[in-house]
């Protein structure tokens, strides 16, 4: 890596207890952010935590650090990365051997001794979007990946609505190079070229040190551990008796404090276009019952539920009822629709007003469609904040640089 290169995306300074910090520098323009991206493909320098990636002070903002806090949550100095984070300290090298007993494969062990906490006060920020293309709008919003210092990204499948895989990986390698770790489900318009993507995800996982559940993701189900973070990943295929299974095994003797579920079809109670019933309720409950956060695309907008008790009747938490903070635990959570990745953006159908509180049954914090003016960006989501491990935050910025949903979630 040169210096220049280093210098730009990984020198930067320390989060303090406020999460929303002062800009840095303005927004860069999608253009000097495909710049940045063709450095990227030599050495990822946007992140922290990939091979060559540098390690980089404690926590602090990234180079485009923004009104939002865009952080880096990679290495800190108390446990620095090296090559994908090895830390003196618990951080995670390769999927998590550390120094002072991180445990392989599932993510450094330090503050609080349990199974995949990173180094104390070391923040792990993570991106999600899904319905992207192979343009200028898809490199924008992986843009504000690099900006953002996203740690890794989640895709929600439907990469390239041409079916030219050759054509997204080759945008995708623009921007955030051949390294950065960045993964994905399976969407509707990915399945019938679902093995150069998957092959793809595959190798980037070898790279940062993961070891999926299974090889084979023709079944469009798999899981991972990353950086302390238990990830299960279902498809699109029809076989959600088989998905929900899988969820709940996979959840059953798992101890790490943070869980996600990432999916590409909804519910269509749970989202607010025009998307019907694709996915079966199992799999939201099942999540819920883990205490998962459920991260969905498919509808092409952003939407993101309060706390909920009972997804398949939309029953809010009386008592983490709040817009702005969400619960996450055993038997409650929330979901995520983020499909604002460069395909369009779509209208708000249900649960109208396009104000809030919106109508349904007030089960939504936040809806952001055509409706209400949006554009394309992404979901972040920040855990172990302030060196909390049961900590996080979450927001969604969009690709003209405003903050539009920000919110706080608890682990129970």
């Amino acid at each position: 890596m040169t210096a220049k290169c280093a210098n730009h995306l990984a020198s930067p300074r320390r989060r303090g207890d406020n999460w929303v910090m002062e800009r840095q520098i303005d927004f860069i323009a999608p253009a000097i952010v495909l710049t940045i991206g063709l450095c990227g493909a030599a050495v990822s320098c946007g992140s922290d935590d990939t091979a060559g990636g540098g390690g980089a002070s404690s926590g602090g903002t990234s180079s485009g650090g923004t009104s939002s806090g865009g952080t880096s949550s990679g290495g800190t100095a108390g446990g620095g990365t090296a090559g994908v984070g090895a830390g003196t300290s618990g951080g995670a090298a390769g999927a998590g051997a550390s120094a002072s007993g991180g445990a392989s494969g599932g993510g450094g062990v330090g503050a609080g001794g349990s199974a995949g906490i990173p180094p104390d006060k070391q923040n792990l920020r993570v991106a999600f979007f899904g319905d992207t293309t192979s343009g200028n709008n898809f490199k924008s919003v992986l843009g504000l990946g690099i900006t953002d210092k996203a740690d890794f990204i989640l895709g929600g499948g439907d990469y390239d609505y041409s079916y030219n895989p050759a054509a997204w990986l080759a945008a995708m390698n623009s921007v955030v190079g051949a390294d950065y770790p960045i993964f994905g489900a399976v969407g509707n318009h990915d399945y019938t070229t679902w093995a150069p993507y998957a092959t793809e995800f595959k190798k980037r996982m070898t790279k940062a040190g993961i070891t999926p559940d299974d090889p084979d993701f023709t079944d469009e189900k798999f899981s991972m551990v990353y950086r302390g973070i238990k990830i299960v990943f279902v498809g699109q295929n029809g076989k959600n008796a088989e998905f929900a299974d899988f969820i709940k095994k996979e959840f059953a003797a798992d101890d790490h404090i943070w869980r996600l579920c990432v999916w590409h079809k909804n519910q269509k109670a749970m989202q607010v276009g025009g998307k019907g019933d694709e996915m079966g309720w199992p799999v939201y409950e099942n999540c819920r019952d883990a205490g998962a956060i459920i991260l969905t695309a498919h509808e092409h907008s952003y939407q993101r539920t309060k706390t909920l008790t009972n997804m398949t009747n939309q029953t809010v938490d009386t008592t983490c009822s709040d817009a702005k903070k969400v619960c996450v635990g055993p038997g409650r959570t929330f979901t995520v629709v983020s499909g604002l990745g460069g395909n369009s953006v779509r209208d708000q159908n249900r649960c109208l007003p396009a104000t809030y509180p919106y109508g349904c049954k007030q089960e939504w914090a936040l809806i952001y469609t055509s409706n209400q003016n949006a554009t394309h960006g992404t979901l972040f989501l920040d855990f172990y904040v302030d060196g909390d491990p049961k900590k996080a935050k979450g927001y969604f910025r969009n690709v003209k640089n405003e903050i539009v949903d920000q919110f706080d979630i608890t682990k129970d």
